[in-house]
């Protein structure tokens, strides 16, 4: 590769990283709109191959869940299920999932990205505040069983 286009190159991901890290900026500050612009533009700007696919494609559906797009956790999905490195990439489908009302879905997300990343501190943290639900009074009952509601409901009392 030539200079020049070595220079090119590198300017490209230097806008790509600043669009990123702005828009991670907007989303810490609660300004979902410009997230979700600045994400989208991080998102479509890297390719496939990328190594930052999966974490700015995650962000990218997080922001589209928080701004109303029930849309993005798809993507976030997508991004989850070809990632084997980063931890971020689950936690953000554990958001958007928990923010949509997927409780389980964003149990089985934080399992998976603990499992990559054990040390993960936000994933522990997201967990630890999820919660962990009990063993139902009868297992050998389904959970939504009313005989499991009732003693669950005494048992707890």
């Amino acid at each position: 590769m030539t200079e020049n286009k070595s220079s090119k190159l590198n300017l490209a991901q230097d806008n790509t990283s600043t669009e990123f890290s702005r828009g991670i900026e907007h989303l810490n500050q609660q300004c979902i709109p410009e997230a979700v612009d600045r994400l989208q533009q991080a998102y479509e700007s890297v390719g496939r191959s990328s190594v930052y696919h999966n974490k700015y494609a995650s962000y990218c559906g997080l922001a589209r869940v928080l701004s109303g797009d029930a849309s993005g956790i798809q993507l976030c999905r997508d991004a989850a299920r070809s990632e084997i490195n980063d931890g971020d990439v689950f936690l953000n489908l554990a958001r958007a999932a928990l923010f949509l009302k997927y409780r389980k879905e964003a149990v089985i997300a934080l399992k998976k990205g603990l499992q990559i990343e054990p040390r993960h501190v936000e994933l522990r943290a997201m967990r630890e505040e999820m919660g962990v639900r009990q063993r139902s009074p009868m297992p050998f009952l389904p959970r939504s069983h009313p005989l499991n509601h009732a003693v669950g409901k005494l048992l707890r009392k």
